[in-house]
């Protein structure tokens, strides 16, 4: 499946030499090359020492994750610790499905919920900007015209990236079986606030901005980022709607009373399940190892070995702060406040002292992004530091602020964050 999608062909040839010819057409403003002096630093295996870093304390962080799954807290998990390039950690623990004989390996494939908002659709969002198919301050309703309706003409590609459109949380339609339908009564949502005054993270916003990609590009979202993003980064783990013959790979989440089974190989949000898989906000899988390449490949500056994937002013504008409307001191009073009204960047949360799922030790421009069923990623640029737990904890039950605090102590992400910076020699 993965093969036929990736296949080459004269529809994709020409589609491609459109979109040389759109990324030439903008050169001129960035100098004839964008990536001049853009460090394309690819991951290799090494030692923590290697790196300035302490084994034993390292050693320390694996053993708690390896606590908890005992515990019974979660069933397995995959972590991945890299520095200046140099992998210093990657363990397995636990199994793939609760209470089964099936190890966790290092090349296990996780149901990332939304983390797809960044490896996929933020990242597809500006590789779209960098072919010059879309604007940042595009209309969404200019490529999506149904989004007009209740007065939302005038919100912006940038409003959605960076959490202000003023969308509410949610508008699932779980007992209409016509996608079309729900696709379009999604888009007519009016708003809850007005747009760029504040920030509400948003599934529905993410979701509708994936449609959005789709209508811009004339291709699905997931053909659009593994084209543009994956593909060339040979994150060939990374994927919508896993194949069967991978089934075996993939940690089981949770039980779907919806569907009468547990939850292996779909994406577990109901809604995202509904529409196919293939959503802006949630339905991405992939691998600790695949996720650290994205990640390296941002901290580079958006090359990563011979790939050059987006354009450096596109990456820092990526992880910067786009929210200037908020502040941290006035929204970061509780982990779910964190989640929901913190400073974001696009795609990306920003790392704030208080309540932070990346604990309170990373560097004040760290970038990173949780995903509802037990997945994390942070980048620490200033420690040149990746930090990648992929559990299969699943999404909590009920979804709301008890379910998330005791989803977060469970699995000890703040834990493992804050550890991997102690582990820091220098």
């Amino acid at each position: 499946m993965i093969d036929q999608r990736r296949a080459f062909n004269r529809r994709q040839f020409l589609q491609g030499m459109a979109q040389f010819a759109a990324v030439a057409a903008a050169a001129p403003a960035l100098g004839s090359d964008p990536w001049r002096g853009v460090t394309c630093t690819t991951l290799t295996a090494g030692e923590p020492g290697d790196v300035s870093m302490s084994s034993e304390r390292l050693e320390d962080v694996f053993a708690r994750i390896q606590r908890r799954v005992n515990d019974g807290l979660f069933p397995g998990a995959t972590a991945l610790v890299a520095r200046h390039g140099v992998i210093v950690g990657h363990r397995a623990f636990g199994n793939k499905v609760a209470g089964a004989d099936d190890p966790v390996t290092v090349d296990t494939i996780f149901d990332l919920q939304s983390m797809t908002k960044v490896l996929s659709t933020a990242a597809s969002a500006l590789a779209l900007v960098q072919e010059g198919v879309i604007r940042l301050n595009d209309p969404v309703a200019r490529h999506l015209p149904e989004f007009a309706a209740n007065g939302k003409g005038a919100v912006t590609v940038h409003d959605m990236l960076r959490y202000s459109s003023g969308l509410p949380m949610d508008n699932q339609f779980l007992d209409m079986t016509d996608d079309e339908a729900v696709w379009h009564l999604m888009a007519e949502t009016p708003l809850e606030y007005p747009t760029g005054t504040s920030v509400l993270y948003s599934d529905l916003t993410y979701r509708l901005l994936g449609r959005m990609i789709e209508a811009a590009a004339g291709e699905d979202l997931d053909t659009v980022a593994d084209g543009r993003i994956w593909g060339p980064l040979g994150m060939n783990d990374t994927m919508y709607n896993p194949p069967p013959a991978l089934v075996e790979r993939i940690a089981a989440t949770g039980y779907s009373s919806i569907r009468g089974r547990v939850v292996r190989g779909e994406v577990q949000d109901e809604q995202d399940f509904a529409l196919g898989g293939v959503t802006g906000c949630d339905g991405v899988f992939s691998t600790a190892r695949d996720i650290a390449v994205f990640c390296q490949m941002i901290m580079n500056g958006g090359a990563y070995g011979r790939a050059e994937v987006l354009r450096p002013d596109l990456v820092r504008h990526m992880k910067k702060n786009s929210t200037p409307q908020v502040t941290a001191a006035a929204t970061d009073t509780s982990p779910i406040n964190n989640l929901l009204f913190t400073p974001k960047g696009l795609g990306w949360e920003l790392w704030t002292k208080r309540f932070s799922h990346g604990g309170m030790r990373l560097s004040p421009r760290a970038y990173g992004k949780a995903g509802g069923a037990g997945t994390f990623m942070w980048v620490d640029p200033d420690l040149e530091i990746i930090g990648v737990l992929l559990t299969n904890h699943g999404l909590p039950q009920p979804f709301d602020e008890l379910g998330w605090d005791r989803m977060l102590d469970n699995i000890g992400c703040a834990e493992f964050f804050d550890g991997i910076i102690n582990a820091v020699h220098d």
